[in-house]
C-alpha cells in the first residue's frame, strides 16, 4: 500500500526545466533594464521633472532640442 502512496504522490519540481534563456541572458536583461532606468532618471534631473510627472500628462516635454 506504500508503494500505491509513493507513486501518486508527484514531486512538484519534476517537470521544472529551469530558465530556458539562461542566467547570463537574464542578466544582460536585468543590465539592460537598469541602463535605460538610469538614463531615464538623468534625463528627468536635467530636464527638472520629477519622476511622478511624467506619466501624468500635466506637463510635455521637449526631449530632442
Amino acid at each position: 500500500m506504500k508503494e500505491k502512496e509513493k507513486e501518486e504522490i508527484e514531486d512538484p519540481d519534476e517537470h521544472y526545466l529551469g530558465n530556458i534563456w539562461g542566467w547570463k541572458f537574464s542578466f544582460i536583461g536585468l543590465g539592460l533594464i537598469l541602463f535605460f532606468l538610469a538614463i531615464a532618471i538623468y534625463q528627468a534631473k536635467v530636464k527638472g521633472v520629477s519622476i511622478d510627472e511624467i506619466g501624468k500628462g500635466e506637463q510635455t516635454i521637449e526631449v530632442f532640442k
